[in-house]
């Protein structure tokens, strides 16, 4: 008498072991992504590259900025207070060039504590030339300080996108270069944010 052996058992066998533990890239970043629908931490590859600098005046502000420079289709930006020609400088660069920029501030710290009328300034020059801005108001504060890049690359750390920033105080940067995985986290963490903020109205 033959013995009739299941199909998903033979297609199990015919899989060799190497195939089985193989992650295409777009598999790992499915992952990061529906990881992301969990409450808790996330964990991604460390893929790519890591490039720190530190303020005042070590590089920060131009770690900042190169990041900017790097970017081909997208910029995605969260800032708790924004008021640095630098950055702003860098963005509408990037805007002329073609990249689609949108950023999402705190409101508090850019508008209702606004004395100075920088930040105000600054939003408007950014959004009379076309860059998508909303402010958020719904946290005690939103104290983000994140540049997304291309959907590939992340910056973070301390640095405020201001002056002070630069020359003042003690501050970290940190980007991680060609790490989708890591942006995937980064750019459902905007989008929230971006939902759940309002468009900023130019003052001029």
């Amino acid at each position: 008498m033959r013995k009739i052996v299941p199909l998903f058992l033979i297609c199990a066998l015919a899989i060799s072991p190497a195939y089985a533990r193989k992650k295409s890239a777009a598999q790992e970043l499915e992952g990061a992504v529906t990881s992301m629908l969990q409450p808790g931490s996330f964990k991604v590859p460390a893929t790519g590259e890591i490039e720190v600098a530190f303020s005042p005046n070590e590089g920060a502000e131009k770690l900042v900025i190169k990041t900017i420079d790097s970017a081909r289709s997208s910029i995605r930006l969260m800032a708790y207070s924004f008021t640095s020609a630098a950055v702003v400088s860098a963005l509408l660069h990037a805007k002329k060039r073609g990249v689609d920029v949108a950023m999402v501030v705190d409101s508090k710290g850019n508008m209702d504590e606004d004395r100075s009328g920088k930040a105000t300034a600054a939003l408007s020059t950014l959004a009379t030339a076309g860059v998508s801005v909303r402010t958020i108001s719904i946290f005690a504060i939103a104290h983000d300080k994140t540049i997304i890049v291309d959907e590939a690359t992340v910056e973070t750390g301390s640095y405020n996108f201001t002056s002070s920033a630069a020359t003042r105080n003690s501050e970290n940067v940190i980007v991680h270069w060609n790490n989708p995985q890591l942006a995937a986290v980064y750019l459902k963490h905007f989008e929230r944010n971006w939902k759940q903020g309002v468009d900023f109205k130019k003052r001029y």
